[in-house]
């Protein structure tokens, strides 16, 4: 074992090393007190400080009536780099054990260091109390002194990890690196100049000083600075930190509360402050190390994943690994790489290759090879799936493109994300897959898939773009009248996604038929071109390739048959061009109803009319047509009846008389009168009537007449005998 700390020579620090009262018992830890709790919350722990029992007031002793202090000392070269105890109350184990004993170990090449200052915390914090409980500085000291503090290589649970206790082994090992000496310079506040006096005599020789302070709000949001002098305020709590130097100002202190507190972790405080407000000091004579670090076989203590796929970093934390010369999953050997973390060393290995199961991960140091336990084991289990390609790697914003995607492990995926989108698998093996892209804006969108065992990485992205802008070709019919309704059927490209359609501005409806068709129905229009426009994400399409044209005028060529009697309806037959969608005939003037046989031909019936021409025009959305030669039916008025001779004309006066008459005129005969009887008759054919003659007195006559609508006929005399 070495004893580090050494008479320094005059012409080093100009000073013998002063002597003073040495605490000569270590106290339990278990009767260390509790912090109040803190009610608010600070960016650095506070209250870490407890205060000792007694007033020990400073004393200036040992130095010599020739010898006088240096005007200035600085001790800080050999002093560890600044560290940060978090929210942890270990400000007195940081500043004595990680901070003096490991400017000890640098100054004197002694072993072991850093040191632990959580380990050297758990071991003197009141049980439960951690982390917001505070330590008293003289049992640490006496502690640190009786039982050592473990190396930070040992100490696996780093530096905030207070949930794990130290081990029975840690414990063992901590007794390696021990304070050798220590001397309190003085306990209570209000020293004056006698602890001005004591401080410079301890750093003058070459003995950094754990100094206790109260915090003020200001020293607690300290930055850069050249000296901080305040000696009043609200006390936060009680702080230790290591002294390392002094000049006629005040001294030089290193704080543990990181580089961004102060200039990078150190301050310089006032003489005034120190005399006034420093609760207690403390000065570290040396520490006791063996000449070389204790070999320390290494230890598994935790995994940072307990259950992976091949090919899974996985992060080692234990003892001794700063040496470890191999990693094993099982019996298979694993890449590794060191990893130091607020000076614990951790080994971030890569599951190599290996069947699915449990397996000990076990590391070897120059040691041995550390043992197997709970801590140790490791599972493996399938991989998650993982991504290589998408083909293709672009798509419009409208979707509907398949992708094809290539990886590992895809078995057992049933979808696919696309950034936050969804769309089902299909066609899934173990190393390849289909999804149908949906319809999202235009952007890159990272892809991965998801199984049992986890979800991939994305396999690069895929990339929405605006579909091409619709292109109309053509029109089909390309031609429609002004006054109806004309369905068309557009042609062209890209007219997936489209999402209106217009004519002169209005928004028609339509039917998407495919991605290069669509069909709808043109309103009535104007006569002339239209211009249709198809709006798809991508842009508009334009044409003006349909035309509306403007219908004939109708023209009736012919009447078939061109006359007929007045007293009669006569069907007819109207011929012409133009009938298409006509929509009324005019007889004369007077709508008279149809029947539409073709574009080329009506049927009707003519009215009873006088004698006399009659126009017949056709309506239709192109116009009327004109009166007049063909189109010219001529009402006939019929003959005057004409009896020509009756078969008998002379009659019964007992009995019944049939009679024929013959004579011209005859057609339509409505009455047939013997006087100015009515008799009954039956039509034989236009020139001819039957009608029987009742009987009458012998000896008188009456005139036979016929009456047709052309008028009554002359009378033939019929006798009665």
């Amino acid at each position: 074992m070495r004893l580090t700390p050494r008479a320094l020579t005059r012409s080093r620090l100009l000073l013998a090393a002063v002597v003073m009262t040495v605490l000569p018992v270590a106290l339990p830890a278990a009767a260390v007190q509790a912090a109040p709790p803190r009610t608010k919350s600070y960016p650095h722990a506070v209250g870490g400080l407890l205060p000792s029992t007694g007033r020990t007031v400073a004393r200036s002793t040992g130095v010599r009536a020739l010898e006088v202090l240096p005007a200035g000392v600085d001790l800080r070269e050999y002093a560890p780099a600044v560290g940060d105890q978090g929210q942890i109350g270990a400000c007195v184990a940081w500043s004595i054990g990680y901070s003096i004993m490991g400017y000890w170990s640098n100054r004197t090449q002694g072993a072991g260091a850093p040191y632990a200052p959580l380990y050297l915390y758990m071991r003197n914090v009141a049980k439960g109390g951690a982390p917001t409980a505070g330590l008293v500085a003289d049992w640490v000291l006496a502690n640190a002194q009786s039982a050592g503090i473990d190396t930070q290589d040992d100490y696996w649970q780093g530096t905030t990890n207070y949930k794990d206790a130290p081990t029975a082994a840690q414990i063992e090992n901590a007794k390696n690196y021990k304070v050798s000496a220590f001397s309190r310079l003085f306990n209570g506040n209000n020293q004056g100049t006698g602890a001005q006096t004591a401080i410079m005599q301890a750093l003058a020789s070459g003995s950094p000083v754990a100094m206790g302070m109260p915090v003020y709000q200001d020293f607690m949001y300290l930055r850069s600075h050249n000296l901080y002098t305040t000696t009043s305020g609200n006390n936060l709590g009680g702080h230790m930190v290591a002294v390392y130097g002094y000049d006629s100002q005040g001294v030089f202190i290193r704080n543990s509360w990181g580089p961004n507190w102060g200039n990078g972790g150190d301050a310089k405080i006032s003489w005034g402050f120190v005399t006034k407000q420093a609760t207690s000091a403390f000065a570290v004579n040396g520490i006791t190390t063996p000449a070389q670090p204790v070999a320390l076989k290494p230890t598994v203590a935790a995994l940072s994943t307990t259950k992976a796929a091949r090919g899974t970093s996985v992060t080692i934390t234990g003892s001794g690994l700063s040496s470890v010369t191999s990693v094993r999953f099982g019996d298979t050997e694993a890449t590794f790489q060191p990893t130091i973390v607020g000076g614990v060393t951790k080994l971030v290995a890569v599951a190599p290759a290996r069947p699915v199961g449990a397996v000990d991960i076990t590391v070897t140091n120059p040691t041995g090879t550390s043992v197997t336990g709970t801590a140790s084991k490791f599972t493996y289990v399938p991989p998650a799936p993982g991504l290589t390609s998408l083909s293709p790697a672009g798509v419009t914003t409208l979707g509907g493109q398949t992708i094809t995607v290539t990886g590992t492990d895809l078995t057992g995926v049933s979808s696919v994300k696309i950034g936050t989108l969804t769309a089902p698998a299909t066609k899934v093996t173990a190393t390849s897959l289909t999804f149908v892209a949906p319809a999202t804006k235009a952007g890159t969108y990272p892809v991965t898939v998801t199984n049992s065992w986890g979800t991939s990485n994305p396999a690069g992205t895929l990339t929405y773009a605006l579909p091409p802008a619709p292109v109309v070709t053509s029109v089909s019919p390309a031609t429609g009248l002004t006054y109806k309704a004309t369905p068309v059927v557009l042609t062209g490209t890209d007219f997936a996604g489209a999402t209106k359609v217009t004519l002169d501005g209005r928004s028609l409806g339509f039917t998407k038929v495919s991605a290069t068709q669509l069909s709808l129905t043109l309103p009535a229009h104007a006569a002339g071109a239209a211009n249709l426009q198809v709006t798809t994400p991508g842009g508009v399409g334009t044409t003006t390739s349909f035309t509306y044209v403007a219908p004939p005028a109708p023209v009736v060529t012919a009447i078939a048959p061109d006359n007929g009697l007045t007293y009669v309806r006569t069907p007819v037959v109207v011929t012409g061009t133009g009938f298409t969608d006509s929509t009324k005939v005019l007889v004369a003037g007077v709508v008279t109803p149809y029947t539409k046989v073709s574009d080329t031909q009506l049927k009707l019936t003519l009215p009873v009319r006088a004698a006399g021409p009659a126009d017949i025009q056709v309506v239709t959305p192109g116009g009327t047509s004109a009166a007049g030669a063909p189109a010219r039916f001529t009402y006939v008025a019929p003959p005057v009846p004409v009896i020509t001779s009756l078969s008998v004309a002379n009659g019964s006066a007992k009995a019944s008389t049939p009679v024929t008459i013959t004579g011209t005129g005859l057609t339509g005969v409505t009455k047939v009168l013997l006087g100015t009887t009515t008799l009954g008759f039956t039509k034989i054919g236009d020139n001819q009537l039957k009608v029987t003659i009742p009987p009458r007195p012998a000896g008188t006559s009456a005139d036979l007449t016929v009456v047709t609508p052309g008028g009554t006929s002359a009378g033939s005399a019929f006798t009665f005998s």
